[in-house]
């Protein structure tokens, strides 16, 4: 399995939920759910059919209306119900590598780790750290909306 290194960081985001690992790849797997779970995306435009498999991407927008900006985010790899590594544009800031780590925690629910570092200029110049750092307290929020979503839909199903 490819593992980045910034998945190691003490300023990768984590966050514990009672909703199962399946639940919570049930909403990442679902790339239309992705601007509601993702911090500064308004608006799904397109999600290749085969998402998440390598290579597949996803039409979204970012901003608010009128300053919208579209974009696009494509899997570098995936591991079902495991883990899942995205490039995103970020336009005017450069790429950024996301990578979402799921793992099954002791007498039920699942861990996400979540951590994203920009692969291209301008952003990619900060140290590594720093760039953690920076998007930390969006990671954070982006697992706290992807828990409850997968939380709503485990209790939807009792």
């Amino acid at each position: 399995m490819y593992s980045p290194d910034e998945l190691d960081s003490s300023l990768t985001v984590k966050r514990d939920t009672p909703a199962s690992r399946q639940s919570v790849w049930d909403v990442i797997s679902d790339g239309w759910t992705y601007s509601q779970w993702v911090v500064g995306n308004s608006r799904m435009r397109a999600v290749d059919p085969n998402w998440p498999q390598p290579g597949s991407v996803i039409h979204h927008s970012i901003g608010v209306w009128p300053l919208l900006l579209n974009d696009t985010t494509v899997v570098e790899s995936c591991t079902p119900l495991t883990e899942l590594v995205l490039l995103a544009n970020g336009r005017p800031f450069g790429r950024a590598r996301v990578t979402l780590r799921l793992s099954d925690l002791d007498g039920g629910g699942c861990r996400i780790e979540m951590a994203e570092v920009p692969v291209s200029p301008p952003l990619s110049w900060l140290p590594t750290q720093a760039a953690l750092a920076s998007a930390f307290p969006r990671n954070r929020e982006c697992t706290l909306r992807l828990a409850a979503m997968a939380e709503r839909r485990t209790s939807d199903d009792t």
